[in-house]
C-alpha cells in the first residue's frame, strides 16, 4: 500500500473512534448521570457526614459538577474523603480547600468561638 494511503486511512480510522467514543460518552451523561447542584450537594453533605467525625466543621459548594469542600477535617480522614467524594455521581472535580488539624480538640475550640460569637457579643 500507498504510505500516504496508509496515513490517511489511520486518520480516518481515529477521527470515526473519537466520533464513536464522544457520542457514547454523551449518551452515557444525558442517561441519567446529570444531577441538580442541590441535589448533589445534599449527596455530598450526606457522604461527608458518613464519612468524617466532625460533618458540621465542612461546607460545600457545587457549580456544575466542580465540588468545593472547606474548613476544618481530621487530617486522619482528608484522603479518604476527597476520594470518595470524587467517586460520587455527578462530581467531575473536587476542589479542597480544607485545612487539616491533627488534633479533635480543635473543633471544640471552633464551636466555643461560634457561641461566644452569637451569644457574647449581643451584650450592652
Amino acid at each position: 500500500m500507498h504510505p500516504m494511503l496508509n496515513i490517511l486511512t489511520s486518520f480516518a480510522a481515529g477521527a470515526a473512534a473519537m466520533y464513536w467514543l464522544d457520542s457514547a460518552v454523551s449518551r452515557r451523561h444525558a442517561g441519567g448521570l446529570f444531577v441538580s447542584e442541590s441535589r448533589l450537594g445534599d449527596q455530598v453533605q450526606a457522604q461527608i457526614g458518613k464519612l468524617v467525625s466532625h460533618p458540621d466543621a465542612i461546607k460545600v459548594s457545587v457549580d456544575g459538577g466542580l465540588v468545593r469542600v472547606s474548613g476544618l477535617v481530621l487530617a486522619s480522614e482528608l484522603d479518604r474523603l476527597l476520594s470518595q467524594l470524587t467517586h460520587l455521581p455527578g462530581v467531575h472535580k473536587v476542589h479542597n480547600a480544607l485545612s487539616p488539624v491533627q488534633d479533635a480538640a480543635r473543633f471544640e475550640e471552633m464551636r466555643a468561638g461560634q457561641l461566644q460569637g452569637e451569644f457574647g457579643a449581643g451584650g450592652a
